[in-house]
C-alpha cells in the first residue's frame, strides 16, 4: 500500500511539471506572438506616419511653389502698372498683352486682372470680366484701406466671372507717389488644388486637405475626397491643440470630422503663407496588411498551441504507461531476487543432506558394488559440492541489490589488505605476485568492494598459464570527468574478444572442464556491484596474454590516492 502510494504521488508531481511545462511554453509562445503583432502593429503606425509627412512635404512645397510663381506674376504686373501710370498710358492695350503673356505662364491660375482705384476691372489677359465691379470684395478692400497689406489670399469665393470656386490671390496696385491705384489678383479655383491632390498616394481611405491657418480661423480651402463645404471652419478638438501647441508641423491620430473615419494625420504651414496643408493615411487602410500578418501569426501560435497541448497529454499517457511497466518490471525484479535468495537459502539444507549420505555411500560401498555404481556416486558428490558452491555466490549475487545503495567513503587500499589476508593462502599456493599502486577513497559500500576485488584476484589465479605463476597488477588512474579507472592485470591465459560479453553473463564460464571449480556468477556480480555504485566495467585481454578487467567508481569528495 505505501509502495502505491508513493508511486501514485511521484505520478502527480511529474503529471504537474509536464502541466507547468506546457503552460510556460504556450504562454510564452503567446506572449512572444503577442509582442510580435504589438512591434508589427507600431511598424506599421511609424510607416504610416512617415508616409504622411513626407507626402505632406511634397504637396505643401508643390503648392508653395504655384503660389510662389503667382506672387511673382503679381509683383511684375504692379511693378509694370506703376510704370504705365507714370507715362499715362494705363488703360492702352500694351497691359493687356502684358497681363496675357505672364497669364500663360501661370497654368494654375484662371486669369490675371487689373482693377482701377474704384473697383472696375480695367485690364485682363483673357480679357474676361472687363467692366466687373469688386469694389465690395474684401481682399479689395484690406488693400485700399491697407497700404502695407502684401499679397492677400482671400477664402473660398464663388468667381462673379468664372462662377466657380475660387481662391483670389491679390496684390496692391500704387501710383508713383503711393497712392492706391487698384489691384491686380489671379483667381484660381478649387479643383487646381484637388486635381493636385487625386494624384498623390495616400491610400483609398485617405484625405489630403488645404486650410486657412490660424489667423484664418482654419477655413477649408480644399479638400480630397471632396466633402463639406469650402470655406468652413469645423475641425477636430485634437487638431487645434497640437496645432495651437507645435504650429510648425506634426503628426497625430484622430477621426476626421467629415466622414468619422480614424486616421494618422500629418500637418505643415505652406511656407510662410497663411495657409496649412493635412495628409490623413487611414487607419483601415495602412493596418490592412498588418491584419493579415496577425490572422497568420495567430492561426500558427494555436496550431502550436494545439499540438503541444495534444503532444503533452498524449506524453502524459504514455509517461503514465511507462511508469507502471516500470513499476511492475521493478515488482518483478523485486519478487525474483527474493525467489532466488529464499531459494538459495532454503536448498543448502536438502542439498547438505544429498552430498552428506553421497559421500557416505561413497565411503561405504566404495569397491563393493560394480565400477559403474561408483562411477555414478562420484558424479552425484561432485554435482552436490559444486551446487553447494555455487549457493553462496548466488546469495550474494541476490543480496546486492535488494536495497538501494549507502555510498560512504571507502579507502581501497584498506579494502585490498583484507582481500589480500583472505586469498593469502591460494597466493602462496600458486607462487602469485600482487603488485598494486597506492589506491583512491572512493565512493561504494566496503563489503561489496570487497567482493570486487575478491572475485577479480580469484579469476586471475583460476585462469592462470599452466606453466607461469600468476603476475597481477593494480593500478588507479584518474579520468577527465573526475571518475578513477581501477585496473586488475593478470598474466593469465586471455581472453577471445568474442566472449568479452559473454563473461559478464551469470552461470557462464570459459573451459569449465580444463578450469573446474568456479561457479560462473563472479564476473555477473563484479558488474552488478559496479553498476551500483554508479561505474561501469569492460575488459581487455588477448588469448595467452593475460587479462585486464577495469571499472570506473565516482570519488571521495576530498579522497585522493594515498601515498
Amino acid at each position: 500500500m505505501s509502495g502505491s502510494s508513493t508511486d501514485y504521488n511521484r505520478f502527480r508531481a511529474s503529471r504537474w511539471r509536464l502541466v507547468a511545462l506546457l503552460l510556460f511554453v504556450n504562454t510564452s509562445v503567446l506572449g512572444l506572438a503577442w509582442m510580435s503583432l504589438d512591434s508589427s502593429y507600431r511598424q506599421y503606425q511609424d510607416r504610416a506616419a512617415v508616409s504622411s509627412r513626407n507626402t505632406n512635404r511634397l504637396v505643401s512645397q508643390s503648392i508653395a511653389g504655384d503660389i510662389d510663381q503667382i506672387d511673382l506674376a503679381l509683383r511684375a504686373v504692379s511693378d509694370e502698372v506703376t510704370r504705365l501710370h507714370a507715362s499715362k498710358a494705363i488703360a492702352g492695350p500694351e497691359l493687356t498683352v502684358f497681363l496675357a503673356r505672364l497669364q500663360n505662364r501661370l497654368k494654375m491660375a484662371d486669369g490675371l486682372r487689373v482693377t482701377d482705384a474704384a473697383g472696375i476691372v480695367i485690364a485682363s489677359g483673357d480679357k474676361a470680366g472687363l467692366g466687373t465691379n469688386l469694389s465690395d470684395r474684401a481682399y479689395f478692400t484690406v488693400h485700399r484701406d491697407d497700404a502695407n497689406s502684401g499679397m492677400v489670399i482671400s477664402p473660398p469665393t464663388l468667381g462673379r466671372i468664372s462662377n466657380k470656386w475660387v481662391l483670389i490671390f491679390a496684390r496692391r496696385l500704387s501710383l508713383p507717389d503711393g497712392g492706391f491705384a487698384g489691384i491686380v489678383f489671379a483667381p484660381v479655383t478649387i479643383a487646381w488644388f484637388e486635381q493636385k491632390f487625386n494624384n498623390l498616394e495616400v491610400g483609398p481611405q485617405g484625405t489630403v486637405v488645404m486650410r486657412g491657418d490660424a489667423s484664418r480661423n482654419f477655413d477649408l480651402l480644399a479638400r480630397y475626397p471632396h466633402a463639406g463645404y469650402v470655406g468652413q471652419t469645423t475641425v477636430s478638438r485634437t487638431f487645434t491643440e497640437r496645432i495651437t501647441a507645435n504650429p510648425k508641423g506634426g503628426t497625430y491620430e484622430a477621426s476626421a470630422g467629415a466622414d468619422n473615419i480614424r486616421r494618422t494625420f500629418s500637418y505643415q504651414p505652406i511656407a510662410d503663407y497663411p495657409l496649412i496643408t493635412l495628409v490623413g493615411m487611414a487607419t483601415e487602410d495602412y493596418l490592412g496588411e498588418w491584419r493579415k500578418e496577425s490572422v497568420k501569426v495567430i492561426v500558427l501560435a494555436g496550431a502550436f498551441i494545439i499540438v503541444t497541448t495534444l503532444g503533452g497529454f498524449g506524453m502524459l499517457r504514455s509517461w503514465r504507461t511507462l511508469e507502471r511497466q516500470t513499476d511492475e518490471l521493478a515488482r518483478s525484479n523485486a519478487d525474483l531476487e527474493q525467489f532466488a535468495y529464499v531459494a538459495s537459502h532454503d536448498l543448502q539444507t536438502p542439498l547438505r543432506n544429498i552430498a552428506s549420505y553421497a559421500q557416505l555411500l561413497a565411503r561405504r560401498y566404495q569397491g563393493r558394488l560394480d565400477k559403474d555404481a561408483d562411477e555414478f556416486i562420484g558424479y552425484i558428490v561432485g554435482g552436490a559440492k559444486h551446487m553447494s558452491s555455487m549457493i553462496p555466490d548466488l546469495l550474494d549475487y541476490a543480496r546486492v541489490s535488494r536495497s538501494p545503495p549507502e555510498l560512504v567513503p571507502v579507502d581501497l587500499n584498506a579494502v585490498m589488505t583484507s582481500v589480500l589476508t583472505n586469498l593469502g593462502p591460494d597466493l602462496q599456493a600458486s607462487g602469485a605476485t600482487v603488485k598494486m599502486d597506492a589506491l583512491p577513497v572512493v565512493l561504494a559500500e566496503a563489503r561489496q568492494v570487497e567482493s570486487l576485488f575478491q572475485n577479480l584476484l580469484e579469476n586471475a589465479l583460476i585462469y592462470r598459464q599452466p606453466d607461469a605463476a600468476p603476475q597481477i597488477e593494480i593500478t588507479a588512474t584518474q579520468e577527465p570527468k573526475g571518475l578513477w579507472r581501477v585496473s586488475v592485470h593478470d598474466n593469465g591465459i586471455g581472453i577471445e574478444p568474442a566472449y568479452f560479453e559473454k563473461i559478464f553473463v551469470i552461470f557462464q564460464r570459459l573451459e569449465p572442464a580444463r578450469f573446474p571449480g568456479g561457479t560462473g556468477i563472479g564476473l555477473a556480480l563484479c558488474r552488478r556491484i559496479v553498476h551500483r555504485f554508479g561505474g561501469t566495467i569492460w575488459v581487455e585481454s588477448e588469448p595467452k596474454k593475460g587479462t585486464t578487467i577495469n571499472f570506473t567508481l565516482r570519488p571521495s569528495t576530498g579522497g585522493s590516492a594515498a601515498g
